[in-house]
């Protein structure tokens, strides 16, 4: 019945140009005088939130086009539901580096954490990237208290939060603050811990044989 729904959905907006949509969610501003998905939602012969959110890739984007500027900057919402679209390919690019570089991971998925040669676990966040009201870049990294992994894979967003600046690794042993607040730059005691890539933690997740070893 969901999936149904969807369809109805998507037909309904694939039937409207852009300009019709964007007349249609002016039309409910003028009459409400503010717009919200859920406004949009529950207002008849008009598109779902999720379809201007398609259509002109996020909501706040419609909402600039008919003139509407929210009493609060949710830009940051944008941006979050943007990173967990980018989640499962990081996910996916770092488990073929483990694989690519002699390693084996099995991925759990109910919590999301890897476990690497059958020795640790890894969990890997996103960091995104946020100013201060001086225009300083600041990055949040919350380190997950339950679960306890062994290294936590920090990656940090740039200023536009469309690609990784740069990777913290960060021990559970090292770390004594389940957050994080970071600067571009925070002495030795945490960027002792970044990387520019990946390929030191590679190199952690290689198994060597005995001989070479040796």
């Amino acid at each position: 019945m969901f999936e149904a729904a969807q369809a109805i959905i998507a037909r309904r907006s694939q039937m409207l140009s852009d300009e019709q949509m964007l007349a249609a969610l002016s039309q409910i501003f003028a009459q409400r005088g503010y717009l919200s998905g859920l406004i949009i939602d529950e207002a008849e012969d008009c598109p779902s939130s999720s379809a201007f959110r398609t259509r002109f890739g996020s909501l706040l984007r419609a909402y600039t086009l008919v003139g509407f500027a929210p009493d609060r900057d949710y830009r940051y919402l944008e941006i979050n539901r943007r990173l967990r679209a980018m989640h499962p390919g990081i996910v996916a690019q770092i488990l073929a580096g483990i694989e690519q570089a002699g390693g084996s991971v099995v991925l759990d998925s109910d919590t999301e954490l890897l476990q690497i040669n059958g020795e640790f676990s890894v969990s890997i966040t996103i960091a995104r990237c946020f100013q201060t009201a001086a225009g300083s870049d600041r990055w949040k990294i919350r380190l997950d208290e339950k679960l306890r992994p062994d290294i936590t894979v920090a990656v940090r967003m740039d200023a536009g939060n469309e690609i990784a600046k740069d990777y913290y690794l960060l021990p559970a042993l090292d770390m004594r603050e389940a957050t994080l607040r970071l600067a571009n730059y925070n002495g030795l005691s945490l960027d002792a811990y970044r990387y520019d890539t990946l390929d030191v933690f590679y190199s952690l997740t290689s198994r060597v044989p005995m001989r070479v070893a040796a």
